[in-house]
């Protein structure tokens, strides 16, 4: 087995979790087989002494498609 890993940045006005969510949410209309991800990186935006948006850097793991799954 083969494995490939991206990381991806991710937002949300509502927490972290909720950033991490909507990255698992879009990467999975595009990736197939997740097996892991690992939080790399977690900031929050501030405007005007507030919390505005929290950001989170994760590292998505995923399985490569067998050879005979390929379509060339």
């Amino acid at each position: 087995m083969i494995s490939k890993v991206n990381e991806l940045i991710g937002s949300s006005p509502d927490g972290f979790e909720d950033a991490a969510r909507s990255v698992l949410a879009r990467a999975n209309r595009t990736l197939r087989g997740i097996t892991g991800i690992e939080v790399l990186e977690k900031r929050v935006k501030v405007e005007n002494g507030r919390i505005a948006e929290y950001r989170v850097r994760l590292r998505l793991v995923f399985d490569m498609a067998p050879e005979t799954a390929l379509h060339w």
